[in-house]
């Protein structure tokens, strides 16, 4: 995680302890794991183009 999703993370914690609706929380820790999943996603992509431009060089 990068600095902008570590801050967003402790942000969405303090309001899910704030939230006083089941509803409202539900919604934060789904917000957080989608957050978190893209995270994993975008690092998973740019790992697959660095491969793909190097196996480009190989052939």
């Amino acid at each position: 995680m990068n600095e902008n999703q570590q801050w967003a993370h402790k942000e969405l914690a303090a309001l899910i302890k704030k939230s006083p609706t089941y509803e409202d929380q539900a919604f934060y820790r789904a917000l957080d794991q989608l957050m978190t999943k893209q995270s994993q996603r975008l690092a998973n992509v740019a790992g697959e183009l660095d491969g793909r431009s190097w196996a480009a060089k190989l052939v």
